[in-house]
């Protein structure tokens, strides 16, 4: 009988832990890029200027004017571009940033980035990196009105746009 008992207790107990489980996917795996030495970087993914330039040459692809850019700190610019589309236009904020520390940004400044949008009323927000995301910061986004841009999309976009070079 008391078999029987720890074998209920046993099963309820398991149901409980698998109800209390977050119905979450796990992230699609990152896609990354590796180049033989540093000379195959290209320059734009290592100088802060060439950076800037490419980063405000690709959001101009998508219809955004350029208005104001700041550099933060050594590795963050903060943009501010405008889409004067009628009706779904507006403002858009992107934070570029070249370098970040260990190669990943983390999920803490993802919701800073995600809450300055939010706070500034913009349309949208675009995080560009010449490094990875964290499983973490793009959990952070699911939802929100922020695009997540990592290098390999970085890249793959200059190519796609025919301002890689």
């Amino acid at each position: 009988m008391a078999i029987f008992l720890i074998v209920f207790v046993s099963f309820v107990i398991g149901f409980i832990l698998i109800a209390l489980l977050k119905n979450t996917s796990p992230p699609h795996p990152q896609e990354t890029i590796l180049f033989k030495d540093q000379g195959d970087k290209p320059i734009y993914l290592v100088d802060p200027d060439a950076f800037k330039a490419k980063c405000v040459e690709f959001l101009e692809k998508f219809n955004l004017e350029y208005e104001h850019s700041i550099w933060a700190t050594d590795n963050e610019l903060e943009i501010i571009m405008n889409d004067e589309t009628p009706v779904v236009g507006g403002s858009y904020l992107a934070l570029c940033v070249i370098d970040p520390p260990g190669g990943t940004v983390d999920a803490i400044k993802v919701k800073g980035f995600l809450d300055t949008v939010k706070g500034e009323g913009a349309s949208r927000g675009i995080f560009i990196t010449t490094g990875y995301f964290s499983n973490d910061a793009i959990r952070t986004i699911e939802e929100e009105p922020v695009e997540l841009v990592n290098v390999v999309a970085f890249i793959s976009y200059l190519k796609k746009f025919g301002i890689d070079g």
